[in-house]
């Protein structure tokens, strides 16, 4: 959904841009303020739901550039939409307002490394609530400890706007995420990567190098 605009503000997007979309449903203090939905399904028609209540549906056709939006007061809980085919269900897509973040959760894109220096795995940062949802709107500043035979290579955020460097050993959450880089030794073995902020139980992924 798009991002909601401060109150007395104005967001004006230039000829390159493109106004700030986000897979998220948890916007705490903007109940009952209405919200722009953004869709996009390659399908006839969408239908969109809070909760059990039905908000509409709309064509989604090339002509509309697959694409519909949807104006809707802000209220906790799921919002889903539907894409339909012939007038049947054909796919959906969920999302749900999360709870208070509990923990951090590290999710290596591999954990088998080979030992010769230059093999990397990239873990994804995140902070979820006690359901195990990732929570988008954290800043958590998030401190990493490696033990093993391996090094971090490289921190990140996605934050443009951020003056972080990229090799450290901790890193601010940027909408609820972050990135590390766990580069493999020459030296065979297992790496413990372990991520922690204050308030949060911490996060561990275990990495073998072979």
């Amino acid at each position: 959904m798009r991002q909601p605009v401060p109150e007395g503000k104005e967001l004006h997007v230039t000829r390159w841009g493109v106004f700030p979309v986000y897979e998220s449903w948890t916007w705490p203090g903007m109940e009952g303020k209405p919200l722009e939905v953004e869709i996009y399904a390659r399908a006839e028609q969408v239908r969109l739901y809070l909760g059990d209540q039905l908000i509409g549906e709309k064509p989604v056709t090339r002509a509309e550039r697959f694409t519909a939006n949807f104006r809707v007061p802000y209220a906790p809980g799921e919002l889903k939409a539907v894409a339909i085919v012939g007038g049947k269900p054909i796919a959906e897509s969920v999302l749900r307002t999360v709870g208070d973040p509990v923990r951090v959760r590290l999710t290596a894109d591999r954990t088998a490394l080979l030992a010769n220096g230059q093999d990397l795995s990239f873990v994804t940062v995140q902070a979820v609530d006690a359901e195990g949802l990732p929570h988008p709107n954290t800043d958590y500043k998030i401190s990493f400890q490696i033990t093993g035979p391996g090094t971090i290579a490289g921190v990140g955020n996605a934050d443009m706007m951020s003056e972080e460097p990229y090799q450290g050993t901790s890193r601010k959450l940027f909408h609820g995420r972050a990135l590390a880089i766990v580069r493999s030794s020459r030296t065979a073995g297992a790496i413990t990567l372990t991520a922690s902020a204050e308030g949060l139980r911490d996060g561990v992924v275990h990495l073998m190098t072979r």
